[in-house]
């Protein structure tokens, strides 16, 4: 049919990696980077070098980061050098993987919805803005791969089919740590579908490829870049036992869940409202409540949007943001819920079908990405509940396909997945527009530098794309224990946002900035600011909800001048 191929894979993937090329580096993007323009010119040396991160140099060894896709990105960096927007058209092929692999799902457990559902879940904000140079679309790629593999092998028989889904899956383990959760749906397809022996061996594959690599690390290095990463997140407070230590800190994930597929899932929920039973008009209306409730987020300052004060609720603070996004999010839980129980219901008049092994397997699918969030996530981002998004896509896209079969006026609504893309395009732009700041700012300041005095020593105090920019110019980074800053020297200094609730590395303080005898301010702060309250950075990639508004600029910089030699947190 014409125009069937806009919703393919290739074209997907397309879009998706076009889009993505358009972003400036951000946050995590600087240390894959560094890793990556290190094994470009040390491949047999992955781990062996010092990096700057979370203000301070430390081993690469102790900065999260499993070898899949550093590799890649050196591979291109050796071939065309270390342009950013070269490097993200590089990744195409994990995007294109992720969305064959999640139409060949869509076609064995719910044919016939793969044009509505593919793009539905590849330009939604779980996909379309989360891409960057980061590890989790990649990664969720392969282990979608890894699945396919897996049913294909059941499907054709031979066991060198099951290795080599297991090594797929194996790939998509050293690709982010997340995906060990992989060989668990692997083994759950195995139960529901009686392929014991298949599945047994493919997770012994990835298991055994996993460990492999991991081993070879500890000889090189002493130490597993797994186990390394592993012993440091079973550390509890002092006093605090492990277990209470876990337990609060998993309860804490719950919240963030709800709000983050508040953003992440709203497509996929709507997808699957008509085949739980929700009115149509009762659809329209929630999703037009929704968009109201976003617009009034992203437009009104965020002191405007507080609806109770941590006082009155006696733990944080009521906003606007936080109610439309876990409410949102909740109803999406409910909906996944309610999939789930038609699916697993025994055959009635009503629904006309039995329960089936895909139909255990998908729902097991989704529950165990949702132990595996509370079990395997330190702290909360929209990243992290990718997994949970695909695998509801399926979920949904499978109680569609079987409830139409015998109520066709149960189907979704056309207006469905244009609502669903639409809010992946919004989220996407406003990610792209939240990106820039720190290199334009960046830029700037160096721009003042290089005016005042070319050849002078240049320093920065600042993280994530700030510190990639400012690098790439030649500045060097300045630290407590550092190196001493000489008078004549030059400093960009940033000051981020803090506010409650964002997760975010240390950033400058009053005790790091230098005394105000030893420097002499550089002209006017550079200051970012905009009619758009709503911002993805940090809290997208890392905070209790998606997207919030805000009360301050999107970033400051001011660059000074020494005066006299300072060494950063010292007189």
């Amino acid at each position: 049919m014409r125009g069937n191929w806009i919703t393919g894979p290739a074209a997907l993937a397309a879009i998706v990696t076009v889009a993505n090329a358009a972003k400036p580096v951000l946050v995590d993007d600087t240390a894959y980077l560094t890793y990556a323009r290190h094994i470009a010119a040390c491949p047999l040396d992955p781990y062996g070098f010092e990096m700057f991160w979370y203000s301070t140099p430390r081993p690469a060894m102790y900065v999260l980061c499993p070898p899949v896709v550093p590799y890649w990105l050196a591979a291109g960096i050796a071939l065309f050098g270390e342009h950013p927007a070269a490097l993200k058209l590089w990744l195409f092929p994990f995007v294109w993987l992720f969305a064959w692999s999640l139409r060949d799902l869509l076609r064995r457990f719910a044919r016939g919805t793969e044009r509505a559902v593919l793009p539905l879940v590849v330009l939604s904000p779980a996909i379309l803005p989360m891409v960057n140079v980061m590890l989790d679309v990649p990664a969720t790629a392969l282990g979608l791969a890894a699945v396919v593999l897996t049913l294909r092998a059941a499907d054709r028989g031979g066991d060198w089919r099951a290795v080599v889904a297991g090594v797929v899956a194996a790939l998509a383990m050293q690709t982010k740590y997340t995906a060990l959760l992989v060989p668990g749906v692997i083994g759950w397809y195995g139960l529901t579908h009686r392929r014991f022996r298949l599945a047994g061996v493919a997770v012994a594959a990835a298991v055994a490829a996993f460990a492999g690599w991991e081993f070879l690390l500890s000889q090189k290095y002493g130490d597993s870049h797994f186990v390394h990463h592993l012993t440091r997140q079973a550390e509890s407070e002092p006093g605090q036992s492990w277990f209470a230590s876990f337990v609060q800190d998993k309860f804490a994930l719950v919240a963030p869940l709800s709000a983050h597929l508040g953003c992440l899932g709203v497509g996929i929920g709507l997808f699957a409202g008509r085949a739980v039973g929700f009115p149509r008009t009762l659809m329209g209306v929630s999703a037009g409540v929704w968009v109201i409730g976003v617009g009034l987020i992203a437009l009104l300052p965020y002191h405007d949007t507080i609806l109770l004060s941590g006082r009155e609720t006696g733990h944080e603070k009521l906003s606007l943001a936080s109610t439309v996004w876990r409410t949102t999010g909740t109803i999406v839980l409910l909906t996944a819920g309610g999939c789930a129980a038609i699916l697993l219901a025994r055959r009635s008049p009503r629904w006309g079908f039995r329960r089936s092994a895909d139909s255990w397997f998908v729902v097991g699918w989704v529950v165990i990405e949702l132990v595996g969030y509370l079990v395997l996530t330190p702290f909360p981002a929209a990243r992290r509940v990718m997994g949970v998004t695909v695998a509801l896509g399926v979920l949904a896209a499978r109680v569609v396909s079987r409830v139409n079969r015998t109520r066709p006026a149960r189907q979704p609504p056309g207006w469905v997945v244009p609502f669903g893309v639409a809010v992946g395009i919004g989220v996407a732009a406003l990610d792209l527009f939240d990106a820039y700041p720190e290199k334009v700012c960046a830029e700037r300041a160096i721009a003042v530098i290089r005016q005042q005095a070319p050849t002078a020593k240049g320093w920065y105090m600042g993280h994530w794309g700030f510190q990639y920019y400012c690098e790439r110019a030649g500045l060097s980074p300045a630290y407590k224990g550092g190196p001493v800053l000489a008078a004549g020297d030059y400093l960009v200094l940033t000051v981020y946002p803090d506010e409650v609730g964002f997760f975010r590395p240390d950033s400058v303080n009053a005790a790091e900035s230098p005394p105000p005898d030893m420097v002499e301010q550089v002209g006017e702060p550079i200051v970012w600011d905009d009619w758009l309250s709503a911002q993805t950075i940090p809290n997208f990639y890392g905070g209790v909800a998606p997207i919030v508004g805000r009360d301050h600029p999107r970033l400051r910089v001011a660059v000074f001048r020494l005066t006299k030699p300072w060494a950063v947190g010292g007189e």
